[in-house]
């Protein structure tokens, strides 16, 4: 599945979304000089989550080795497969298309606390399912499956325009929770195609508790919106019931 857009139109421009992808694109350039210049190991090292070597930094009790394991938490969010560029474009098309409206709900601040927290809950979730792995780690997936999370509990009902593989326009809840499932259906069936789907599925559950606790405590947020109506777009409640009292004053 390959999202295009979005029918939201939203109040605040999202300059963090827009910088998270740039700084993405940034530090996949600098890693590509960096195996270039045949210093691999040293990045691995230094970069990318490894859960063996996380863990035995942690078991040291060294505090320098400690800190170190831990910023490879965040800087393996902003790393991609060097192989090709269709990991790096597929993750920064999904945090454009769903990252946008998110951000303008939160603000700037509290949604780069979001996608942060949602590449934490991702580490942790990849470290506990296969804790002695040697194997690096790295991606914004788990982060912006946070994002799919937050996105399913404020706005399921949206439009999402996208290649499925035809173009069709579904409604996001159909769209997302068709893509958890097949996060789950590869876990259940043990693929091995080096794709760490339980990071993708701690960041979505982050997603889900946090986008919950936004939508109880502000439940009626209009910075998003359908330009059709100018009306908010979180549920189609409201329209519903506007079109049911347009019939009863006509009637």
């Amino acid at each position: 599945m390959i999202p295009l857009k979005d029918n939201l139109k939203c109040l605040l421009f999202p300059w963090v979304t827009f910088t998270v992808i740039a700084l993405n694109c940034v530090a996949y350039v600098l890693e590509l000089t960096a195996l270039s210049n045949g210093s691999a190991a040293q990045f691995i090292q230094t970069y990318l989550m490894v859960p063996g070597r996380f863990l035995e930094a942690f078991t040291s009790g060294d505090p320098a080795a400690i800190a170190a394991a831990i910023g490879t938490v965040f800087s393996s969010m902003f790393l991609h497969d060097p192989s090709g560029p269709a990991h790096l474009l597929g993750n920064m098309l999904y945090l454009f298309v769903f990252g946008r409206a998110l951000e303008a709900r939160l603000g700037h601040g509290k949604f780069i606390l979001f996608y942060l927290v949602g590449g934490i809950a991702a580490a942790l979730a990849h470290l506990w399912s296969d804790p002695s792995s040697m194997v690096p780690t790295l991606g914004a997936s788990g982060a912006i499956a946070g994002v799919l999370g937050g996105y399913l509990l404020l706005w399921p009902k949206a439009q999402i325009t996208g290649l499925v593989p035809v173009p069709a326009t579904i409604r996001a809840y159909w769209y997302i929770l068709f893509w958890i499932g097949m996060q789950f259906s590869s876990v259940i069936t043990g693929a091995s195609d080096g794709v760490a789907y339980w990071a993708h599925i701690g960041g979505f559950i982050a997603g889900l508790v946090i986008g919950l606790a936004v939508r109880m405590i502000s439940p009626n947020s209009e910075v998003c919106y359908v330009p059709s109506d100018c009306t908010p777009c979180e549920t189609e409640s409201d329209d519903d019931e506007d079109e049911d009292k347009d019939k009863n004053e006509k009637s």
